[in-house]
């Protein structure tokens, strides 16, 4: 998408303007004061700006007890809170509780969002292959019980079997959020993925050992844990059903019993043919195995080790509706660019033209950043360097956790000050306050959502970009014209507002420039640092 040019830098125009409008970027009325006492409203906000949370007090008492986040999102991804897990939802033989899910939901379409991405995972202890198995995540952790990263008992390795209690849940669940007095008063599920982040697995991933979770009882070695222990056989049959009973295509294969959608006996077939399916998420990182481990989910054609049972071709793709990755950095979140494009590259041009989305991301875990500055500065370069490279959506990881293990948090419910984090601007409208990456990811949707961008500019090529300025070219209507710039070279300590001291040149029409805290500044800007600024000129319409 890129295109060098002699002067070493990368300028991408007219494809990213048309990719924008595509995902809703032009369509967003967000406004934002400076800086914000109350966030703009969730209604009509680009589903590009994705949102997790934690905990929530409609399905938590106590400390956890959080209010949903009170920021400006247009799209939500579910994964385990307010017991949404497959294993939370079906604790005995058909028998299906949804009443917490109901609640988040219902509180999801109050706030005006109406766009699920929901992570199912976790097999219950009832059905798991393997239910004394520790080397799980949460395995015998908060009262949780071990076995929920083995396939059920009833899907044998290489797919064969019944798989019908995966098949009931996923049944009961799409009649129960599908039914006609639903969706007016709670979000609908536009997305259905089953693993979270199933490249940790001892039986996919050659380059991945399972150790028992942090946290775990008389755990003498305890490291990452396991989020699958099967094979590519029992994934791809698990896609399949669950693709059948949501879209519902009655000639599509199921790959492992030699029979169709149509044909395979299900109770009910394509309950929301308006939703999409992924299997779960995986790369968007360099190392680790996690590309490899998708391209043989895929394709089975990149060394699948032995015993995984990847003997089905490119059966993964047809079963696939979107690419979901995870991209978290080590270091600054230009690096990004190199993991997204390496996993885009390894997919056909069919998966390529398919919605790529990043699940989870952030600067993960909140220790991993020295300056509190620097972590205000990550969040709006996070964002646009997802714009960089092409992905529809980015679901930040996570609003509430604010705590020295949390990752990503933009929130707290109490005032605090760094480390971990900075949060000691009050949220009068959720009781808390905000973090500096809460305060920034409202500027970055006050910046982006509902403009079009013209090119944006890197040092290097863009898929390869070296530490240096970025800057973005941004209109709206009424003659609105705008650049946000900042230097990645830069770091730590910031000490200004630019968190930097680079000499920059201005666009000619500058009349006025805005921080990341949501400040107003006269004139044209000499400097740049870490942390992004938008350019303008004029107050934005």
């Amino acid at each position: 998408m890129c295109k060098p040019v002699s002067f070493a830098l990368c300028v991408c125009a007219l494809l990213l303007s048309l990719f924008l409008a595509g995902c809703g970027l032009s369509s967003g009325k967000a406004q934002v004061s400076d800086p914000p006492p109350t966030p703009p409203s969730s209604k009509n906000v680009s589903t590009f700006f994705g949102m997790n949370q934690t905990h929530y007090a409609g399905c938590e008492s106590g400390y956890f007890a959080f209010p949903l986040f009170d920021a400006p999102v247009g799209a939500y991804r579910n994964f385990g809170g307010c017991g949404t897990l497959w294993a939370d939802m079906n604790p005995a033989p058909n028998t299906f509780d949804f009443s917490r899910l109901d609640i988040l939901f219902g509180a999801l379409k109050q706030k005006g969002i109406d766009d699920v991405l929901i992570t199912l995972g976790n097999v219950p202890n009832w059905i798991s292959s393997n239910p004394t198995d520790l080397l799980c995540d949460q395995a015998a952790i908060d009262r949780l019980p071990p076995g929920m990263c083995d396939p059920p008992k009833d899907l044998n390795r290489d797919g064969t079997g019944t798989d019908l209690a995966w098949r009931t849940f996923a049944t009961a669940l799409l009649n129960h959020v599908t039914s006609s007095s639903y969706s007016g008063t709670h979000a609908h599920i536009g997305f259905y993925e089953i693993w979270n982040e199933y490249p940790r697995s001892d039986t996919l991933n050659s380059t991945f050992t399972c150790h028992c979770p942090t946290g775990q009882k008389n755990c003498a070695n305890p490291g990452q844990s396991c989020a699958y222990r099967g094979t590519f056989a029992q994934m791809l049959r698990m896609t399949q059903d669950l693709r059948c009973i949501v879209e519902g295509h009655p000639d599509d294969p199921i790959t492992a019993t030699g029979q169709t959608c149509g044909s395979a006996g299900y109770s009910a077939i394509g309950l929301d043919p308006s939703a999409l399916v992924a299997e779960g998420n995986a790369g968007g990182v360099l190392g680790g195995g996690d590309n490899s481990t998708m391209q043989n989910y895929l394709y089975c054609n990149n060394n699948p080790p032995a015993g995984s049972l990847c003997n089905y071709g490119s059966a993964g793709s047809a079963a696939t509706d979107v690419i979901i990755g995870h991209s978290y950095f080590n270091q600054i979140p230009e690096d990004l660019l190199h993991g997204i494009s390496a996993q885009k590259a390894m997919l056909t041009t069919t998966d390529a033209a398919k919605p790529y989305f990043t699940g989870e991301g952030s600067w993960g875990h909140n220790s991993n950043v020295d300056d509190p500055g620097l972590q205000a500065a990550y969040v709006p370069r996070w964002y646009l360097v997802l714009l960089m490279a092409g992905v529809q959506r980015g679901y930040w990881f996570a609003w509430d956790e604010f705590e020295q293990g949390g990752t990503g948090g933009m929130w707290a419910p109490a005032s605090q000050n760094f480390p971990p984090e900075e949060c000691t601007t009050p949220d009068t409208g959720a009781s808390g306050f905000y973090c500096g990456g809460g305060i920034a990811y409202i500027q970055t949707v006050n910046w982006l959502d509902g403009a079009t961008v013209v090119d944006f500019n890197c040092p290097g090529t863009c898929p390869q970009a070296y530490p240096g300025v970025f800057t973005f070219n941004l209109t709206r209507d009424g003659g609105y014209q705008a650049q946000i710039a900042w230097d990645s070279s830069a770091g730590a300590p910031c000490q200004n507002v630019v968190c930097g001291s680079t000499s920059f040149t201005a666009p000619p029409f500058a009349t006025q420039w805005r921080d990341v805290a949501g400040n107003t500044h006269a004139g044209a800007p000499t400097t740049i640092g870490a942390a992004p600024i938008i350019i303008e000129n004029m107050p934005r319409p």
